[in-house]
């Protein structure tokens, strides 16, 4: 693959300035959060307990679980929570803790008929009905219909699949119905998982969401290969209100988006999206979905990632890759999708760099709340949003 244009050897494009992104009206001091929000303990509980038990979190995609029987294990905030497809063909998402004594029940992903306790082999159904107990016959008030799997709520919103642990929850699809028109033509429910990257980080969750939703470190992390393509003065934050964040990244003209990096090589392409309009195949862009839900939307796929946080500085990551089904039938599939992921492994590397380098940052005596650009009114938004569930930030 060729490499992107050095800027010493790029030529001068005269680029005209995307608006700037406007502030709420009032706003006359526009920071981030204090740096304890990051690096505090008690304050990633009080997340834990105020956003994490209370907000929709997505935990993957329905062809996860495509047929009866398949199962995918994840744990989140602690919860280790299995999603499956019962043998009737319903998606369900359960506790994996055995009912008798807190065993693991599953690990892992596969396609099974019933869930055995390998400790004291009690069996469940898919559907969580306990169907076994050996002995228990003769314990005195043991009911077995009382010991399904527990689980949270869940709802299925555009193929993702979101879980609760609130059961007072109100649903998820009503609170992002705006969203859902936005992106109607990329028909995201009707997508299929083809590619996922796994990692473990060193950050804390909101330094991860920091980083994807504003394009303005173009400029700086990726100097040399996304700030050619998509430049930090074509992009736009989008004015659409909601529980939610658009940033639009418009490619510079003449230039072609397939994964991110321009070259002069003929390179096998993914084939766009046939419902979108011309604005929409010229312009990618990131979407953030409150609290932890990260979508990016290009002319030929559909990429997220999951967000598990492991405490105020660990981060379990998902990277994954959405096509419309139909583009699995091109015959250079396979080799367009490597164009793709080369691509976002090789900047993946620069956004790596700079997360390592702001959590270590954010640990200092003097690290302090940011000044804003126009260009992370995003960052604002998210502030605002999340101080409103926990409550003031703790003291330095």
């Amino acid at each position: 693959m060729a490499q992107p244009t050095t800027e010493s050897a790029k030529p001068r494009r005269s680029l005209k300035r995307a608006p700037p992104a406007k502030f709420k009206e009032g706003v006359s001091d526009p920071r981030g959060l204090p740096p304890a929000c990051y690096t505090s303990a008690a304050f990633h509980e009080r997340e834990i307990e105020t956003i994490f038990r209370k907000e929709w979190v997505c935990i993957g995609r329905v062809e996860d679980v495509a047929k009866p029987g398949d199962y995918v294990s994840i744990d989140i905030v602690g919860e280790p929570l299995v999603m499956v497809r019962d043998l009737a063909g319903t998606l369900r998402v359960h506790s994996r803790i055995c009912r008798h004594r807190s065993m693991i029940l599953v690990e892992g992903s596969g396609n099974a008929r019933s869930f055995n306790c390998p400790y004291h082999a009690w069996v469940y159904g898919l559907d969580g009905r306990l169907a076994g107990a050996p002995e228990m016959e003769y314990t005195p008030g043991f009911d077995r219909a009382a010991c399904s799997l527990p689980g949270p709520k869940v709802e299925v919103w555009e193929g993702f699949v979101f879980v609760n642990f609130d059961s007072k929850a109100k649903p998820l699809a009503p609170r992002v119905e705006k969203l859902a028109r936005f992106l109607g033509n990329w028909h995201m429910g009707e997508m299929v998982s083809v590619r996922s990257f796994d990692f473990d980080v060193g950050w804390n969750w909101k330094v991860m969401i920091d980083n994807y939703i504003e394009a303005y470190h173009h400029l700086g992390a990726h100097r040399l290969s996304l700030e050619p393509v998509m430049p930090t003065r074509l992009v736009r934050v989008e004015d659409l209100p909601g529980p939610f964040t658009i940033v639009h990244m418009p490619h510079v003209e003449g230039t072609e988006v397939s994964g991110f990096y321009t070259t002069g090589e003929e390179q096998a392409k993914l084939p766009p999206i046939p419902t979108l309009t011309e604005d929409e195949r010229r312009r990618p862009s990131l979407i953030h979905m409150f609290p932890a839900h990260l979508m990016s939307t290009y002319p030929d796929r559909m990429e997220y990632y999951l967000v598990l946080p492991r405490g105020p500085d660990g981060l379990t990551i998902r990277k994954v890759m959405c096509v419309p089904k139909a583009s699995l039938d091109r015959p250079d599939f396979e080799r367009a999708m490597k164009v793709v992921t080369d691509q976002y492994l090789k900047f993946r590397v620069e956004d790596i760099g700079v997360n390592d380098g702001v959590m270590r940052g954010l640990r200092a005596r003097y690290a302090a709340p940011p000044h804003l650009c126009h260009l992370e009114r995003p960052l604002l938004e998210f502030s605002e949003w999340l101080l409103r569930r926990t409550g003031p930030p703790p003291a330095r």
